[in-house]
């Protein structure tokens, strides 16, 4: 006899009701069945994604540690993989090394250690691990070297003096592996650390199981490696519905694990993460996963912002947000703990599309099972097959994703008592249901006492004094280099803020080398302020006070107006790490000196910009191109310098904005789930500079597109302000705008409009105070465009009438086209507006090949897949008439993303676009760089370049331009 499904109460049902609609499967609950041993679920804290957690206040800060690692509470992580630092950029900052020089061995710095720990407190049985990004420049021999080896062993010895058992190594992320340094690090850690297991190779996902076909090969190889891992093998940062590995891996007689996934946003990764946490076995036979990272706690605007099962961004106000992902977590970990044993008799995908896992305990005294019906075509019911199973009753838990009602996460649904060895339970498509004979299960509920409008104040100042040498100032965040507390220098007392790396570290290839910098301040601050400090050289170089920083990605320089003061005489920098622009807005030559104490500051009103030193202005000049955002110090690359007495303060009153909880926003499309966030239209007035909105763009529905947003109530309004995306990306960035207000929803009066430029700054739409109720932005059609098919946004603010007015943004002043070191071929240029571009193969849209001539270097043309078409591939430009031509100019994508970068090529010309003849070939550098391929002058109309090498064996192009005689 069938017993019946959970009821709501908690309840047990005991009368069989009549079957559920649906699919009905039977799932054999069988200890006898084989299985591999359950290892665990995981993070991986890395690339400074725990930065700011360790700033935050009390409770908040043990509130969100219990919510990631306590035991029947959360997510309860039961793998915690650490960055060990090498003071260069891995991703979103800088982490700390241990080791900055040869034997200057400092086991106190960073917040790695104290992760571990606060870990460990609440989990005793937590696995730990150590991977690195970057290494110090000071190894012999590269990364994989003895050096390297040594290096690892005294982090390890760290971690003793520290109290901390680590469990597992691994080599260096997603950059290969030395079969042989893995032996020779094995033998190191028998003798110096035995009981600590290796795992390789935390390999790129496009390299699939290349490790396990190395370990079966090589006896030596994998003797010395206890677990094989890969990263992201149920896909990057998309739904996670099938997950792969090879017979060799399955047949290595190892774990296999995924070293590596990303938890993607904390509101949009949950059912990914349940997805993999069935099917990473059922598929793969894959036994552990850890995602990166656990917790988003870097700064907003920089790069992958708001990628973790939490964010906790804000820690001046001590606001966090839990999500969806820690309770996608808790259906796993708060039931089967590692050491128990999957049942591959309870273990597959069933009929509906739903899976299920099953796991029995070591002493095979409880089961659990977890079903998720993510992809579950419609409702059904599950029968467990119990007959062989531990006997007791059955509690269920239950996540309805589809659900607005937080109430609906991991909630306890009630008991079911097995029948002749049998248990039902109903289940509905879009949820995660854990079954279980163990109890101990809850759902924390602690919650912060501020919310997310809470701006760090201005006036901001840090004197750095009370902090412990070789730490870190509070709300500081690096970059890239290793800034910490140290005693001041040059006669000066107290505490100051030091740069400390003076030598190129090993950089992680995926980011490369960024210029030395540390951030500070909230990234929605008007940028209306001063930003000083007190600087000193140790050696002709130069140091930067910098403000109004947009943000930051991939490899790039962070945006915003940067002060360069230095031996060689000081210069005015305004940057936009989207298209890496970099204008030198005025200079001087005054100077100062190494080994002394000069005061620097920058002051930002409105448009005006003033440099100050040591109280004396030195220029002042106007910008528009930068608006809001925090604030950021810089030094010479690997040299020394010191900070003191950081200040902030304000240069005018800031706008008031209409209050965004009171605005609701409308749009006439979003796109919804995109790459692990969502871009749903409620981000524009969600305070978060990371959250998008975007029209939607698969499938394109087209310009014009438009967001509408109510305020409430009819109020006076001035402004519109509109802050773009932030990840580096220009697509979607509304160029063109139009605004509308109205009274009634029903009637609209057209405002302003104009064009902006396509950077990442904040932009200002202005208009004669008026007084309505709905404010609506329109992205008009353009047909000049180049398949500009959507228009996307991260925040958008309607300014009140009633505080200082504002001034609409301007375009940025028109830059050059090409470096002014360009060959002479260059000095005059066919227009690009003149050209057509076609291409033997395109990736998919927007990566057109109109994008390689569009005079934007943030948008490119891409070559097809490698897999599906793979080089030699050509981009044909046609330049409408004939010109005598002498020359082509590439520019390779500019989002610091070497993917398609033209490694080897060809130039060919033709008059009629039928006969072609080569007049160029050679290599060019795997680097962003500009590049040139010049010959003698030749009447032509078509001009082909053809990509015969790429990176990663694709093409792309940002730009490109044709050099003629007139």
């Amino acid at each position: 006899m069938e017993a019946g499904p959970a009821s709501a109460d908690g309840t047990a049902a005991t009368d069989p009701p009549a079957a559920a609609a649906g699919t009905q499967d039977i799932v054999v609950i069988d200890p006898a069945s084989p299985g591999r041993t359950f290892d665990g679920l995981g993070a991986v804290s890395a690339s400074a994604s725990s930065r700011l957690l360790y700033d935050y206040p009390e409770p908040e800060r043990s509130q969100i540690l219990d919510y990631l690692f306590k035991p029947g509470y959360g997510a309860g992580l039961q793998l915690l993989k650490v960055e060990i630092g090498a003071d260069t950029n891995s991703t979103s900052g800088a982490e700390p090394s241990h080791e900055r020089t040869r034997g200057d061995v400092d086991c106190d710095r960073g917040y790695a250690w104290w992760l571990m720990k606060e870990a460990r407190k609440r989990n005793p049985d937590i696995v730990l691990s150590g991977l690195q990004w970057g290494a110090p420049g000071w190894f012999e021999g590269g990364f994989w070297s003895q050096d390297n080896i040594d290096y690892l062993i005294n982090w390890l010895d760290c971690a003793e003096q520290q109290g901390l058992e680590i469990d597992y190594m691994g080599g260096w992320n997603e950059s290969g592996y030395d079969e042989d340094w893995f032996v020779a690090f094995e033998r190191a850690l028998a003798e110096h650390h035995p009981d600590v297991r290796l795992a390789a190779a935390d390999d790129e996902p496009h390299r699939g199981w290349r490790v396990a076909d190395d370990l079966a090969a090589n006896p030596e190889f994998g003797a010395a490696v206890d677990v094989a891992n890969l990263h992201s093998p149920c896909g990057h940062r998309t739904l996670y519905q099938v997950c792969q590995s090879t017979q060799t891996a399955r047949d290595l007689g190892k774990p296999l694990w995924i070293g590596e996934l990303s938890a993607m946003a904390h509101d949009a990764g949950a059912e990914p993460l349940a997805r993999v946490a069935n099917r990473m076995y059922i598929d793969a036979d894959i036994t552990a996963m850890m995602a990166w990272t656990p917790i988003s706690a870097w700064y907003s605007n920089i790069t992958l912002a708001d990628t973790g099962l939490m964010v906790a961004e804000w820690p001046w106000s001590g606001f966090y947000d839990v999500g969806d992902s820690i309770w996608a977590y808790a259906h796993t970990t708060q039931f089967a703990q590692p050491g128990w044993r999957y049942l591959d008799s309870g273990s597959r995908r069933l009929s509906s599309g739903a899976t299920v896992v099953s796991l029995l305990s070591p002493d095979g005294g409880d089961v659990s099972a977890v079903v998720e019906t993510l992809d579950a075509t419609g409702p059904g019911s599950i029968t467990f097959d119990l007959s062989e199973a531990p006997a007791g009753e059955l509690q269920v838990w239950s996540t309805d994703f589809g659900s607005d009602d937080p109430a609906d996460r991991f909630r306890h649904v009630g008991t079911v008592v097995p029948q002749g060895g049998q248990a039902t339970i109903d289940v509905e498509p879009g949820h995660v249901y854990s079954v279980t004979t163990t109890d101990g299960q809850a759902k924390g509920d602690a919650r912060p006492s501020a919310d997310v409008t809470g701006q760090l104040a201005i006036p901001f100042r840090e004197d750095f004094e009370g902090i412990e040498h070789g730490q870190l100032a509070r709300y500081f965040s690096d970059l890239a280099g290793g800034f910490e507390a140290a005693p001041c220098l040059a006669g000066r007392s107290g505490t100051c803020y030091q740069q400390q790396i003076t030598e190129a570290p090993i950089s992680w290839g995926l980011v490369g080398e960024l210029p030395l910098s540390t951030l500070v301040g909230d990234p929605r601050w008007w940028g209306d302020y001063t930003v000083r400090a007190d600087v000193m050289l140790t050696e002709p170089g130069y140091v930067e006070v910098g403000g109004r920083v947009s943000g930051q990605s991939w490899g790039s320089q962070a945006s915003g107006y940067h002060l360069r003061v230095g031996t060689d005489g000081w210069a005015l920098h305004s940057r936009d790490h989207a298209g890496r622009r970099d204008v030198v807005l005025a200079s001087g030559e005054e100077a100062i000196g190494v080994g002394e104490w000069h005061e620097v500051a920058l002051s930002m009103h409105g448009d005006e910009l003033g440099v100050h030193v040591d109280g004396v202005r030195l220029g002042q000049v106007r910008d528009t191109t930068q608006r809001t955002g925090n604030v950021a110090l810089s030094v010479s690359a690997w040299q020394q310098a010191q900070f003191d007495d950081v200040a902030v303060t304000p240069t005018a009153r800031a706008p008031r904005f209409v209050p965004k909880d009171e605005i609701t926003v409308t749009a006439t499309s979003e796109h919804g789930f995109d790459r692990g966030w969502t871009r749903e239209v409620e981000n524009l007035v969600d305070d978060r500079p990371e959250t998008m909105w975007s029209s939607s763009f698969n499938p394109p529905v087209g310009l014009p597109q438009s967001v509408t947003l109510d305020l409430g109530r009819t109020q006076p309004i001035q402004a519109l302000t509109y802050q773009p995306r932030l990840d580096g990306n220009t697509n979607g960035m509304i160029t063109s705008y139009e605004v509308y207000v109205s009274r009634d929803g029903e009637t609209y009066e057209l405002v302003a409009d104009g064009t902006w430029s396509a950077d990442s700054s904040t932009k200002v739409a202005a208009w004669d105070r008026t007084t309505a109720r709905y404010v609506r932005l329109v992205a008009p059609d353009d047909e000049n465009a180049c398949a500009e098919t959507t228009a996307a946004g991260n925040e958008l603010g309607v300014v009140s009438a009633t505080g200082p007015e504002l001034e609409t943004t301007p375009p940025a002043p028109d830059r050059a086209d090409l470096p002014p070191d360009a060959p002479a071929a260059f000095d005059h240029l066919v227009p690009q507006d003149a050209m057509t571009a076609t291409a033997s193969s395109v990736h998919s849209p927007p990566n057109v090949p109109c994008k390689a001539i569009d005079g934007k270097r943030t948008t490119f043309w891409h070559s097809a897949p490698a897999v599906t078409g793979p080089l030699p591939a050509s981009v044909t430009l046609d330049l409408g008439a004939g010109h005598d031509i002498g020359g082509l100019a590439y520019l390779p994508r500019q989002d610091g993303n070497l993917n398609g970068t033209v490694t080897s090529y060809r130039v060919e010309v033709s008059a009629d676009g039928q006969t072609f003849t080569e007049v160029a070939a050679g290599s060019w550098q795997d680097t962003p760089a500009q590049k040139y391929a010049t010959w003698s002058p030749t009447t032509a109309r078509y001009v082909r370049l053809t990509a015969t090498a790429g990176h990663f064996n694709v093409a792309s192009a940002a730009e490109l331009h044709v050099g003629h005689v007139p």
